[in-house]
């Protein structure tokens, strides 16, 4: 009976904080499970996807289809910042190209390098002539984290540097530059395929950063340290009982 009450004593002591930290490693393990099942669903959607010609292309068109067809790109380019080639700073160049219903597709044609202190952006050879364009439709890119609020677009000098793809804001600049005020930007990008021959560097493409298999492996580790914490608990809390029933 003294055992007992020594132990209660010792686990009302260490049991919140014990119950926190093994709670906070769980939602960690659960969070990569759902992250798991999401790129499960992606995957699936990749496998799924199927080959469309350009001109079909419409902000109904299912994520990651594969397109093709002859298209004539505009001069009105975007830089988007910081995406890091071989561990070279540069820019990726998205390239529109004005599909039917007014609707804006943007080309993603690969990297550039940006000089090192940035005096100056790189050109972009935009071809005059319509070109065949293929290439899997992808999400828009990631903000990341937003430093500040994306500036307008200045209108009068491309290519314009953009910092992240704020859809409202670019179809906003769109409509203005190209004097067509239904247009509409469509909500992914068109990667382009690495045998362009109007692209640029660094298009072996990684619809996924890595797998399923990967945020499985992470919760097993989560759930395992959940599993640590509070068997750590009842094995210190034993001890301390039974150095204070010695004492006693």
């Amino acid at each position: 009976m003294r055992i007992l009450t020594s132990f209660r004593k010792y686990r009302l002591i260490w049991l919140l904080p014990t119950l926190l930290v093994a709670g906070l490693f769980c939602y960690l393990g659960f969070w990569q499970l759902d992250r798991a099942a999401q790129k499960t669903a992606i995957l699936d959607q990749i496998e799924a996807a199927a080959s469309l010609p350009l001109d079909s292309v419409n902000a109904d068109t299912p994520m990651y289809s594969m397109v093709s067809g002859s298209a004539r790109y505009l001069a009105q380019s975007l830089l988007l910042d910081n995406q890091l080639q071989a561990g070279r700073q540069g820019v990726h160049v998205l390239t529109p190209i004005l599909l039917q219903n007014r609707q804006l597709l943007l080309v993603n044609r690969g990297w550039l390098p940006l000089p090192a202190d940035r005096s100056s952006l790189p050109e972009v050879a935009t071809p005059a002539q319509p070109v065949s364009v293929n290439g899997r439709l992808a999400p828009l890119p990631g903000v990341g984290m937003r430093l500040g609020r994306q500036p307008a677009l200045q209108l009068t000098d491309w290519p314009e540097l953009i910092t992240y793809v704020d859809t409202a804001l670019l179809t906003s600049g769109y409509r203005t530059a190209l004097q067509q005020p239904q247009l509409q930007l469509l909500p992914f990008i068109l990667k382009l395929d690495a045998q362009a021959d109007h692209g640029y560097a660094g298009r072996d493409w990684q619809l996924l950063n890595f797998g399923p298999n990967k945020h499985l492996a992470y919760a097993g580790q989560w759930f395992t340290l959940a599993a640590a914490v509070f068997a750590t608990y009842l094995i210190l809390t034993l001890r301390a009982v039974r150095r204070s029933e010695t004492k006693a």
